[in-house]
Protein backbone atom coordinates (compact mmCIF):
# COMPACT_ATOMS: atom_id res chain seq x y z
CA UNK A 1 0.00 0.00 0.00
CA UNK A 2 1.45 3.55 -1.19
CA UNK A 3 0.68 7.30 0.82
CA UNK A 4 0.14 9.79 -2.15
CA UNK A 5 -1.50 13.04 -2.38
CA UNK A 6 -4.98 12.76 -4.04
CA UNK A 7 -5.26 13.71 -8.03
CA UNK A 8 -8.25 14.83 -8.90
CA UNK A 9 -8.99 11.59 -11.04
CA UNK A 10 -9.06 9.58 -7.05
CA UNK A 11 -11.72 12.14 -5.94
CA UNK A 12 -14.77 9.66 -6.54
CA UNK A 13 -13.19 6.32 -5.26
CA UNK A 14 -11.33 8.56 -1.96
CA UNK A 15 -15.14 10.30 -1.32
CA UNK A 16 -16.40 6.27 -2.09
CA UNK A 17 -13.92 4.69 0.89
CA UNK A 18 -14.99 7.80 3.57
CA UNK A 19 -18.42 7.28 2.44
CA UNK A 20 -18.40 3.50 3.51
CA UNK A 21 -16.05 4.68 6.66
CA UNK A 22 -18.36 6.82 8.34
CA UNK A 23 -21.76 4.91 7.21
CA UNK A 24 -22.19 4.66 10.97
CA UNK A 25 -20.35 7.39 12.62
CA UNK A 26 -22.13 9.01 15.44
CA UNK A 27 -20.40 12.73 13.66
CA UNK A 28 -21.56 12.09 10.06
CA UNK A 29 -25.01 10.61 11.76
CA UNK A 30 -25.80 13.33 14.23
CA UNK A 31 -25.26 16.43 11.40
CA UNK A 32 -26.55 14.31 7.90
CA UNK A 33 -29.73 12.63 10.16
CA UNK A 34 -29.82 8.98 9.39
CA UNK A 35 -32.59 7.64 7.52
CA UNK A 36 -33.48 7.64 3.99
CA UNK A 37 -31.12 9.38 1.75
CA UNK A 38 -28.47 9.26 4.21
CA UNK A 39 -25.65 7.88 2.14
CA UNK A 40 -26.69 10.00 -0.85
CA UNK A 41 -25.94 13.04 1.43
CA UNK A 42 -22.74 11.25 3.52
CA UNK A 43 -21.83 10.93 -0.13
CA UNK A 44 -22.03 14.51 -0.91
CA UNK A 45 -21.03 15.98 2.22
CA UNK A 46 -17.65 14.19 1.64
CA UNK A 47 -17.17 14.98 -1.97
CA UNK A 48 -18.17 19.19 -1.03
CA UNK A 49 -14.86 18.58 1.16
CA UNK A 50 -12.75 17.05 -0.67
CA UNK A 51 -13.49 19.04 -3.57
CA UNK A 52 -12.43 22.13 -1.36
CA UNK A 53 -9.36 21.48 -0.05
CA UNK A 54 -8.36 19.92 -2.88
CA UNK A 55 -8.80 23.13 -4.97
CA UNK A 56 -6.92 24.88 -1.89
CA UNK A 57 -3.82 22.68 -2.47
CA UNK A 58 -4.53 21.68 1.08
CA UNK A 59 -3.67 17.59 2.45
CA UNK A 60 -5.54 15.07 0.96
CA UNK A 61 -3.69 11.42 1.20
CA UNK A 62 -4.59 8.64 -0.19
CA UNK A 63 -3.91 5.09 0.13
CA UNK A 64 -3.20 3.42 -2.89
CA UNK A 65 -3.20 -0.10 -3.59
CA UNK A 66 -2.22 -2.04 -6.91
CA UNK A 67 -5.81 -1.46 -8.31
CA UNK A 68 -7.29 0.85 -6.49
CA UNK A 69 -7.60 3.57 -3.51
CA UNK A 70 -8.29 1.94 -0.04
CA UNK A 71 -8.51 4.51 1.88
CA UNK A 72 -8.17 8.57 2.19
CA UNK A 73 -7.42 11.41 4.56
CA UNK A 74 -7.97 14.97 4.40
CA UNK A 75 -7.80 18.42 6.57
CA UNK A 76 -6.10 22.11 6.74
CA UNK A 77 -2.64 23.27 7.36
CA UNK A 78 -2.04 25.76 9.45
CA UNK A 79 -4.17 28.15 7.15
CA UNK A 80 -8.26 27.65 6.71
CA UNK A 81 -8.40 30.12 3.83
CA UNK A 82 -12.09 30.69 1.90
CA UNK A 83 -13.45 28.26 -0.57
CA UNK A 84 -13.59 28.76 -4.61
CA UNK A 85 -17.05 30.55 -4.75
CA UNK A 86 -18.84 27.54 -6.92
CA UNK A 87 -17.91 25.17 -4.13
CA UNK A 88 -18.70 27.41 -1.30
CA UNK A 89 -22.31 27.70 -3.74
CA UNK A 90 -22.70 24.19 -3.89
CA UNK A 91 -22.41 23.62 -0.14
CA UNK A 92 -25.11 26.24 0.54
CA UNK A 93 -27.13 24.67 -1.32
CA UNK A 94 -26.39 21.36 0.40
CA UNK A 95 -26.69 22.96 3.78
CA UNK A 96 -30.13 24.72 3.33
CA UNK A 97 -31.19 21.19 1.98
CA UNK A 98 -31.28 19.56 5.05
CA UNK A 99 -33.44 20.56 7.96
CA UNK A 100 -30.83 21.64 10.61
CA UNK A 101 -27.85 20.95 9.61
CA UNK A 102 -26.79 24.84 10.09
CA UNK A 103 -27.67 24.71 13.89
CA UNK A 104 -25.98 20.85 13.88
CA UNK A 105 -22.69 22.24 12.50
CA UNK A 106 -22.64 25.09 14.60
CA UNK A 107 -22.74 23.12 17.40
CA UNK A 108 -20.65 20.84 16.28
CA UNK A 109 -18.18 24.06 15.62
CA UNK A 110 -18.62 25.16 19.24
CA UNK A 111 -17.70 22.27 20.77
CA UNK A 112 -14.19 21.75 18.37
CA UNK A 113 -13.21 25.09 18.95
CA UNK A 114 -13.39 25.23 22.58
CA UNK A 115 -10.82 22.58 22.44
CA UNK A 116 -8.59 23.61 19.92
CA UNK A 117 -4.89 24.33 20.68
CA UNK A 118 -3.90 27.43 20.74
CA UNK A 119 -0.33 27.03 18.79
CA UNK A 120 -0.42 26.91 14.84
CA UNK A 121 -1.54 22.96 13.92
CA UNK A 122 -2.89 21.26 11.00
CA UNK A 123 -6.37 19.71 11.47
CA UNK A 124 -7.25 16.18 10.56
CA UNK A 125 -10.87 16.85 9.31
CA UNK A 126 -11.66 12.78 8.11
CA UNK A 127 -9.58 9.88 8.09
CA UNK A 128 -11.14 6.36 6.87
CA UNK A 129 -10.35 3.24 5.21
CA UNK A 130 -13.24 0.68 2.79
CA UNK A 131 -14.63 -1.51 5.23
CA UNK A 132 -12.77 -4.56 3.36
CA UNK A 133 -9.27 -3.31 4.23
CA UNK A 134 -9.30 -1.70 7.84
CA UNK A 135 -7.65 -3.82 10.49
CA UNK A 136 -4.58 -4.25 8.27
CA UNK A 137 -2.58 -0.76 9.44
CA UNK A 138 -3.45 1.24 6.57
CA UNK A 139 -5.24 3.59 8.73
CA UNK A 140 -2.33 4.15 11.15
CA UNK A 141 -0.03 4.43 7.86
CA UNK A 142 -2.79 7.24 6.83
CA UNK A 143 -2.70 8.99 10.05
CA UNK A 144 1.41 8.64 10.10
CA UNK A 145 1.56 10.42 6.66
CA UNK A 146 -0.89 13.52 7.62
CA UNK A 147 1.03 13.96 10.93
CA UNK A 148 4.43 13.74 8.73
CA UNK A 149 3.35 16.43 7.00
CA UNK A 150 2.51 18.54 10.06
CA UNK A 151 5.54 17.75 11.28
CA UNK A 152 7.77 19.05 8.43
CA UNK A 153 5.87 22.36 8.14
CA UNK A 154 8.10 25.15 10.07
CA UNK A 155 4.86 26.46 11.20
CA UNK A 156 2.95 23.85 12.40
CA UNK A 157 3.27 22.05 15.84
CA UNK A 158 1.46 18.96 15.92
CA UNK A 159 -1.85 17.44 14.35
CA UNK A 160 -5.95 18.76 16.20
CA UNK A 161 -8.93 16.51 15.32
CA UNK A 162 -12.30 15.15 16.86
CA UNK A 163 -13.90 11.77 16.98
CA UNK A 164 -17.04 10.21 18.28
CA UNK A 165 -16.00 6.73 18.04
CA UNK A 166 -14.90 5.53 21.42
CA UNK A 167 -12.28 2.56 20.23
CA UNK A 168 -10.88 5.64 17.39
CA UNK A 169 -10.08 7.20 20.63
CA UNK A 170 -7.83 4.40 21.88
CA UNK A 171 -6.27 4.15 18.09
CA UNK A 172 -5.33 8.26 17.94
CA UNK A 173 -3.85 8.03 22.03
CA UNK A 174 -1.95 5.14 20.75
CA UNK A 175 -0.43 7.20 18.09
CA UNK A 176 0.33 9.57 20.55
CA UNK A 177 -2.80 12.13 20.53
CA UNK A 178 -3.83 12.96 23.54
CA UNK A 179 -7.61 14.22 24.77
CA UNK A 180 -7.82 18.15 24.96
CA UNK A 181 -11.86 18.12 25.53
CA UNK A 182 -15.49 16.66 25.47
CA UNK A 183 -18.53 17.82 23.79
CA UNK A 184 -21.82 16.26 23.73
CA UNK A 185 -23.34 15.76 20.04
CA UNK A 186 -27.16 14.41 20.58
CA UNK A 187 -26.58 11.11 22.31
CA UNK A 188 -22.93 10.79 21.05
CA UNK A 189 -19.73 11.71 22.80
CA UNK A 190 -17.09 14.24 20.89
CA UNK A 191 -13.36 13.93 21.91
CA UNK A 192 -11.10 16.14 21.01
CA UNK A 193 -7.54 15.43 20.43
CA UNK A 194 -4.19 16.83 20.14
CA UNK A 195 -1.15 15.33 18.89
CA UNK A 196 1.92 17.71 19.73
CA UNK A 197 5.27 17.85 17.82
CA UNK A 198 8.21 19.91 17.51
CA UNK A 199 9.37 21.63 14.03
CA UNK A 200 11.11 18.90 12.70
CA UNK A 201 10.86 21.36 9.59
CA UNK A 202 13.87 23.41 11.31
CA UNK A 203 16.43 20.86 11.36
Amino acid sequence: MQITTASPSDLEHAVGCLAAAFAKDPITGFLLQTGPGYRDRVTQFFSLLMRARMALNMPVLVARGAVAVHGAAMGYTTSYPSWPSDIAEDWDHFEKAIPGLTDRMALYDEIAEASRPSLPHYYLGAIGMAPDTQGLGTGAQLLKAFCDLSASDKLSRGVYLETANPSNVRFYEHAGFVVTGQGQLGKADLWCMFHAHGPRGDA
